[in-house]
């Protein structure tokens, strides 16, 4: 069985010790959707530079585009780094 928790930040350390402690539970923690990915300012800009870019190349044959699903993996786990 899976259950999902929602523990406030201040209090996961402690109950993740006490769970640590039982034999048969298994934890494997996961990124919450519900908080945004942060990276700089920086990296955004350039990540849009990038998109921009790209699209320039296949508006001119040059290049075919990803999915916009493609693209939303591959920036999501570039955020995650």
């Amino acid at each position: 069985m899976q259950i999902t928790l929602t523990i406030p930040d201040t209090k996961a350390d402690s109950f993740l010790d006490v769970l640590r402690h039982i034999s048969y539970v298994e934890i494997q923690p996961i990124d919450s959707p519900s908080q945004p990915a942060k990276i700089s300012a920086e990296e955004f800009y350039e990540d849009l530079r990038e998109a921009i870019h790209e699209v320039n190349e296949a508006i001119a044959g040059k290049k075919q585009l990803q999915t916009l699903g493609e693209f939303l993996d591959e920036y999501q786990s570039r955020a995650h780094c």
